[in-house]
């Protein structure tokens, strides 16, 4: 029971919904309506957000390491994060496929197909950790041999270049699907978040020495965040790099001060936030159903639009949030519920 990975859960889960109420907001109303400053303010917020699915690598290879770094993987280690955690993944996929039979059964069956093997829609994210879940099982004990001063320059430089070489180029004419390989599965492959895995995994397997690291370098955990935001917005609205996802060479720092940054200030702290503590416990099921909540509040908002201006992202994100809590806790009545949309967190409980 570590405070601070429960508010690093909390705030990485609200980060993902609010971009993604941006991102739908932004597209479905015109500079008109939300005006050309919000529209900037909006689009540069999202920007920021983008920290938020790689920090959710981060917190699960902190977990396992620091669950099991004084004593062996349990042999029903991956069976349960198969029937916790992937089995919801696939149901989730079929389910957000449905729509795409509109176009026909073969889109339909296509559209399930590429969501299961290749992370078409935004569970993407699930086929990443099991990569490194089956990392860990194969090299833990060499990465508990091996010096984090060896391993992590060598993953900050192996998640470096493939993200560069991938936000500075374009695909061959003559490699088949190689669009769809630049805009969207060369996220599904674990070297573009390798660097997140090892950072993890010392972290969680020396806690009290990262713990004291973190106290050590505090000031520049504080002014982090801010350093590498105006990075990000530098290098974005200047045309440098214009790539707008979380697979951007400099989110790999942005990230990484923004968990630092949270850690020390959870570390301070004498209790727990309520609020933060329950979004943590819903998060993995808010991170499946969330998406399908803002496309059906948009779906009417199309229908029956409403003059509200930048508003509608606010609505958009407190309709998914709220909604999506809602059906996790009348789901997970069932007994089987946790296989549709994953199980809900165990409350957290002070040590002292």
């Amino acid at each position: 029971m570590i405070k601070e990975i429960f508010v690093l859960r909390s705030i990485g889960c609200l980060s993902i919904v609010l971009l993604h109420s941006i991102f739908i907001g932004i597209d479905s109303m015109t500079i008109r309506e939300m005006g050309e400053l919000s529209a900037i303010f909006f689009d540069s917020i999202q920007m920021i957000l983008y920290y938020g699915t790689p920090m959710f690598i981060f917190i699960s290879e902190f977990l396992i390491a620091y669950s099991y770094r004084n004593r062996e993987l349990p042999d029903y280690f991956l069976k349960k994060r198969l029937r916790f955690i992937l089995i919801p993944f696939l149901i989730m996929g079929i389910f957000y496929a449905i729509p795409f039979f509109a176009q026909g059964v073969q889109t339909g069956f296509t559209k399930i197909a590429l969501n299961i093997f290749v992370g078409d829609y935004h569970g993407y994210f699930i086929l990443i950790i099991f990569q490194f879940y089956l990392v860990h099982v194969l090299l833990h004990k060499k990465l508990k041999q091996w010096r984090p001063s060896v391993v992590l320059p060598i993953a900050f430089i192996i998640n470096a270049a493939y993200l560069l070489f991938f936000n500075y180029s374009a695909p061959p004419e003559w490699l088949t699907y190689g669009e769809y390989i630049w805009e969207r599965f060369y996220w599904v492959p674990m070297f573009g978040w390798v660097f997140y895995f090892a950072v993890g995994y010392y972290a969680g397997m020396y806690f009290e020495s990262f713990s004291k690291f973190i106290r050590s370098w505090r000031v520049l955990f504080i002014i982090g965040p801010v350093l590498t935001s105006a990075m990000l917005l530098f290098l974005y609205h200047s045309g440098i790099l214009t790539v707008h996802s979380s697979k951007r060479t400099d989110i790999l720092i942005h990230t990484l001060m923004c968990s630092f940054f949270l850690f020390y200030i959870t570390s301070s702290l004498k209790s727990l936030p309520p609020f933060l503590e329950f979004i943590s416990r819903y998060s993995f099921g808010i991170y499946l159903l969330h998406y399908f909540y803002i496309f059906l509040l948009d779906a009417l908002f199309q229908l029956y639009p409403l003059p509200i201006g930048f508003f509608y992202i606010i609505v958009l994100f407190i309709f998914s949030l709220t909604a999506s809590i809602a059906t996790i806790i009348v789901v997970n009545k069932w007994k089987y519920g946790y296989m549709i949309i994953g199980q809900i967190g165990a409350p957290y409980k002070s040590p002292h």
